[in-house]
């Protein structure tokens, strides 16, 4: 199997606004600073005395100050992903017709998203669209969807892959034994093959937040439209 990597189309990320606050730590000591991120556990604070930025722990901070610093990394949350993809044959089945011989195979996609970013992602809705090229003897056709899915992802550790198969799509073979043609002369062998995907990320408050297409052309026809009542969750493997 051959692994493809794609970097993103399309990256959201939230502005960070710096916020000032009394801050009060659990031994009862009081800090007026500006609140300017939050990242793995960690919050980054500028000291309104003097200006002095440093970095403690959320953990640190009374009940009412870690709430705030959630908030206020959820409100500032930024997406950045890395993916790649590889290509997986699921089953096979082979008829003779006369002298056609047909084969029958459902192929489907292994998607590893990395989470770029030191913090989890939680709650994140993957909607995906494959396509399929049909070949009936007359060349390469026109990738069209063959079918849709949407994967929940429920935790997305940081700096970590997460790993999911789509549904599986059917793909046609056929030739002809010997030297047969068929009657209009077109060649005796004829082969579907897989025609891309295109995945769309959504946030828990369902706004997309990350798109990505094995070919740029493939994405407007995923664009704006439902995905498909099918759902593969379950299936996932985080590692």
């Amino acid at each position: 199997m051959k692994t493809h990597f794609l970097a993103s189309l399309c990256l959201i990320v939230a502005a960070t606004v710096a916020q000032a606050r009394e801050f009060t730590d659990l031994q009862g000591r009081k800090l007026d600073a500006e609140l300017i991120s939050v990242a793995a556990g960690q919050a980054s604070l500028k000291r309104l005395a003097d200006g002095r930025v440093f970095n403690v722990a959320v953990a640190s901070f009374s009940q009412a100050d870690q709430k705030f610093m959630n908030d206020f990394a959820a409100a500032n949350l930024s997406y950045a992903f890395d993916v790649a993809y590889t290509k997986k044959k699921i089953d096979s089945v082979k008829q003779n017709f006369g002298p056609t011989v047909q084969t029958m195979e459902r192929w489907a996609y292994k998607l590893d998203i990395r989470n770029k970013q030191p913090v989890e992602l939680q709650n994140l809705r993957v909607d995906y669209w494959l396509f399929r090229k049909e070949d009936e003897g007359r060349g390469k056709g026109t990738a069209r969807v063959a079918t849709s899915g949407s994967h929940k992802a429920e935790s997305m550790k940081g700096s970590t892959v997460y790993s999911f198969e789509t549904l599986p799509v059917e793909l046609s073979k056929s030739k002809l034994e010997g030297n047969y043609y068929y009657a209009d002369g077109s060649r005796p062998r004829s082969t579907d093959v897989m025609g891309g995907i295109v995945v769309r990320v959504f946030d828990p408050n369902n706004k997309e937040v990350f798109k990505f297409a094995t070919e740029e052309g493939l994405y407007a026809a995923a664009t704006g439209k439902t995905r498909g009542g099918a759902s593969n969750e379950g299936v996932a493997r985080p590692k």
